[in-house]
């Protein structure tokens, strides 16, 4: 009878688990078009650090198609121009931020229609 009983609560403390983790997902982060747009800006500043543009490049943006398309241009962007932090504290070469620039540009018309 008692193994019966620790059997019953086994179950019921398994399925509670399971069904708490179910209902509290994790977080996520969803960047918008205006969080872009202030990280091209900084960029075009010499103000971003690496990070900011390697989380942007390794989040997922399946949310906004034109956002996904956006940034898989960056990533063409920056296998071609990237430099890192220099003594000029800009990411990219001169031609890539010219290139991020137009992309902005983009971003910003898009945002006005």
């Amino acid at each position: 009878m008692v193994q019966i009983i620790t059997l019953i609560l086994t179950i019921v403390v398994f399925v509670g688990v399971v069904l708490v983790l179910m209902w509290a997902k994790g977080p996520h982060y969803r960047l918008t078009r205006n969080n872009v747009a202030n990280l091209f800006r900084l960029v075009l500043d010499g103000k971003a650090t690496e990070n900011d543009w390697r989380l942007f490049s390794a989040l997922p943006l399946r949310h906004d198609p034109f956002l996904h398309n956006l940034r898989e241009q960056c990533l063409e962007i920056e296998e071609r121009e990237f430099t890192g932090i220099n003594r000029s504290g800009f990411l990219f070469t001169r031609k890539g931020l010219e290139e991020i620039r137009a992309l902005l540009e983009t971003l910003e018309s898009e945002a006005q229609d």
